[in-house]
C-alpha cells in the first residue's frame, strides 16, 4: 500500500458510549475535505511496512476497492 503524508496530523482519544467507540478528526480536515455532519467514511484496519497497525479512512465517501 502506497502512502503519502500530507503534512497534517492530530492527536485523537477514543471516547466509549455503550457498545461503540469514536475517534476524532480534526475540524480543518472536516472543512478542507467539505465533509458534513452525519456523512458516512469508510475506514480500514491494515498495517504499514514495519507491522504496525493502522486505520485507513477514505475521505471521498466511497468504499474501497479490493481488485
Amino acid at each position: 500500500m502506497g502512502k503519502k503524508f500530507l503534512g497534517m496530523g492530530w492527536k485523537s482519544k477514543i471516547i466509549l458510549k455503550r457498545a461503540t467507540a469514536y475517534i476524532s478528526i480534526n475540524k480543518l480536515i472536516i472543512e478542507g475535505c467539505c465533509l458534513e455532519k452525519g456523512q458516512t467514511l469508510y475506514s480500514y484496519l491494515a498495517e504499514d511496512e514495519k507491522g504496525r497497525k493502522i486505520i485507513v479512512t477514505y475521505l471521498d465517501r466511497k468504499k474501497k476497492s479490493f481488485e
